[in-house]
């Protein structure tokens, strides 16, 4: 993996004075614009003078007073090069004070690189490797056919794309043809594993940036640790003093007091420890379940819930197990109704039991309102879907339980069982690693084995979701999705979402709905 700091924000007047080139210059500046009665041109230029005040500045205003916000004021760019597609998720669950732009394998068509998990023994690695070898075969293999079958379904877009070749027009540029092999492309790559290297560049606030160093320390995943130390090491060279939370020893050596640390060291597994209790001691009681209200559409559920304490412990409960989020929710129920099963607020303790005065809750505590949805997805799926970040998304670990999403497109050129003998073999691998290697054994997986993913959304931002993802030119699978998500939000509230739609469909029904 390599990690590169591409550039950060700066005080435009140090290029002028030959001032250190640092983003703590601004963020001192703008700290001090509340308190101080100079103007902010004026503390902008004495932090570029005195850049060592400005970063002690920092340090007791970001930290030693807890002004985190200040920190956002910095913002760093990062060229990340050889990474999996699975440590991208981890990289990416960052929503709030970030950026990504990442390399499509829709449009681009892939070479085969991919990453060996250095977790996995000698001899599991040779399986590994026949394993990937499998799957970017068949990638390859039906790319061809896939382009073939796209041209023959969409003959005015083929004529078009040879039109434009007749006539020079360079393949760059030919967007009919373009467009046909992108969407060959993007069925080929559910064969593709997990592990399959791309490339993003990603933009950071100094606090997101932080966070993400903080959160991914304490990965299980040996990629995704290497990468928090890659960019702790980037971030604190540039700007030290924004970046303290992210190195218990530097913290301790200029605040004299340890970091508390432990809300990411061991929040996630203790909720999974807490979950597994309270599972167990149900299945020693016999007391009634309770059900949520449920309606479905397509491969999407919509859950009518109004209780805060039951909804955010079925999501603590969903995001910590294997359980579906109709199972838990009666565990939920349950536990939180008097006279039945009462554990509700020792759960809740266990649950906080690492948070410290600087951490956020978990993000669980975000699943209290709003339209509620279980959604089974694929990885595909999902890679795009995640993007929406102004929603609750909670997602369980990959499960081959749960099947494979075959693009129409290989079903349709005979080559569906072809696919399904290398998805098979790949779940086969993921078994075997299981065991030994826990969530290392998702590098198996492929873009077509899928998860269940919680979804919380308000009313505005599904309408995003909708004008965006049920467009013509969106991808059919997260356009499926997105279609069902809509079909059962307006069940539940026609009026509101009276003008859902993709944005190619907006005007007619905009008639339709003024038309009196």
């Amino acid at each position: 993996m390599k990690v590169i700091l591409a550039g950060h924000n700066i005080d435009l007047e140090s290029l002028k004075e030959n001032t250190p080139l640092t983003p703590e210059t601004i963020s001192a500046a703008y700290a001090r614009i509340s308190r101080d009665p100079k103007n902010v041109s004026e503390l902008r230029a004495e932090s570029r003078k005195e850049v060592e005040k400005a970063r002690n500045s920092n340090k007791a205003i970001v930290f030693g007073m807890s002004h985190h916000s200040v920190a956002e004021h910095a913002y760093f760019n990062f060229d990340i090069l050889d990474i999996s597609r699975l440590a991208l998720e981890d990289l990416e669950a960052r929503r709030i004070g970030s950026a990504y732009t990442e390399k499509s394998q829709r449009y681009i068509t892939l070479d085969g690189d991919y990453l060996i998990p250095e977790e996995l023994s000698s001899f599991d690695e040779g399986k590994f490797k026949k394993l990937i070898g499998v799957q970017n075969d068949f990638y390859f293999k039906s790319l061809d056919k896939l382009v073939e079958y796209q041209y023959e379904q969409n003959p005015e877009l083929a004529e078009k794309a040879v039109k434009a070749k007749k006539k020079g027009v360079s393949d760059n540029v030919n967007r009919a043809k373009n467009t046909l092999e992108g969407w060959a492309k993007e069925d080929a790559r559910y064969a593709l594993s997990l592990a399959i290297q791309g490339q993003v560049g990603v933009s950071f606030n100094a606090r997101t940036l932080e966070h993400a160093i903080r959160n991914m320390r304490y990965s299980e995943l040996s990629e995704v640790r290497e990468l928090s130390k890659k960019l702790y090491k980037l971030g604190s060279k540039t700007a030290p003093s924004l970046i303290i939370l992210s190195d218990p020893r530097e913290f301790k050596k200029q605040f004299k007091t340890e970091l508390k640390d432990d809300s990411f060291r061991y929040t996630k597994q203790n909720l999974r420890e807490a979950v597994k209790s309270i599972i167990k001691e149900r299945k020693n009681t016999s007391h009634p379940y309770l059900n949520p209200q449920t309606i479905e559409e397509g491969n999407a559920k919509l859950f009518s819930t109004n209780n805060i304490d039951k909804n955010i412990a079925a999501a603590l409960i969903h995001n910590n197990s294997d359980l579906s989020f109709r199972d838990s929710y009666k565990l939920a129920s349950n536990m939180l109704t008097p006279n039945i099963y009462n554990r509700g607020e020792d759960f809740f303790k266990q649950a906080l039991q690492y948070i410290s005065e600087f951490d956020a809750l978990p993000r669980e505590f975000e699943f209290s309102g709003d339209l509620k949805y279980e959604i089974i997805v694929s990885a595909s799926n999902f890679a795009q879907l995640k993007r929406h970040r102004l929603m609750t998304l909670l997602s369980q670990d990959y499960n081959p339980k749960l099947g494979y999403t075959i693009p129409e497109s290989i079903k349709k050129t005979g080559m569906g069982g072809e696919l399904i003998k290398v998805l098979d073999q790949s779940t086969e691998l993921y078994k075997n690693f299981k065991e030994k290697y826990n969530k290392t054994a998702e590098y198996c997986l492929t873009n077509a084995h899928r998860r269940r993913v919680l979804v919380s959304v308000n009313p505005r931002e599904l309408y995003h979701i909708s004008r965006l993802r049920e467009d013509g030119h969106a991808q059919w699978d997260i356009r499926d999705t997105a279609h069902n998500m809509l079909q059962l939000a307006k069940q539940q509230a026609p009026l509101t979402f009276m003008l859902a739609c993709g944005k190619d469909k907006f005007e007619e029904v905009r008639e339709e709905v003024y038309k009196d």
